[in-house]
């Protein structure tokens, strides 16, 4: 038997559907952003963790020309392993700023790679929309990861140093007194 609908019934499909669709749209777009910022979070924390770990054995990278900005002061080991930094994460190479720092056991002589002390890689990269849909609630924010490991080789010649901290963000939270080997 078939049925026909009156055009009121089809104006009231149309009315739900148009207070369902943007919440739908919200719920679809903000998976997709999450998903997206989690990934980039994870590149983040396993490309810092990658190079900490590269950087305990001695091996800082080959290269340091990776767009630094404002690493002069670093030695050229550690330019390289701000470099190697940026590969292994895979991000915005632009956008991600790595700092690079030592503890010692007794936190005395922060600044020295020495054999069973600490090497400490802080990185951070300010998030972005990719949708765009929800661009106001990543807009300021930052992905940050802070990886730190013993140092396997003793005899590493280095000077920690630190990217330029990305517009309106520091290194505050990165510091070597957290560090427990």
């Amino acid at each position: 038997m078939f049925v026909r609908r009156g055009s009121s019934e089809r104006g009231a499909a149309l009315v739900e559907m148009a207070l369902v669709l943007p919440l739908l749209l919200m719920i679809v777009f903000g998976v997709v952003e999450f998903g997206a910022t989690y990934s980039n979070f994870i590149n983040l924390r396993d490309g810092v963790r990658n190079a900490a770990r590269s950087a305990s054995v001695g091996n800082f990278g080959t290269t340091t020309s990776c767009n630094l900005t404002g690493a002069g002061e670093a030695s050229t080991n550690v330019q390289r392993l701000m470099c190697l930094t940026k590969q292994e994460t895979g991000l915005d190479t632009t956008q991600l700023r790595v700092k690079v720092l030592s503890a010692d056991s007794t936190f005395a002589t922060a600044g020295t790679f020495a054999k069973n002390d600490g090497i400490i890689i802080c990185a951070q990269i300010p998030t972005k929309a990719m949708t765009g849909f929800l661009s106001n609630a990543l807009t300021g924010r930052t992905l940050q990861t802070k990886v730190a490991m013993r140092i396997e080789k003793s005899d590493i010649t280095a000077t920690a140093g630190d990217e330029t901290a990305p517009t309106g963000r520091d290194w505050s939270w990165c510091t070597y007194s957290a560090f427990s080997p």
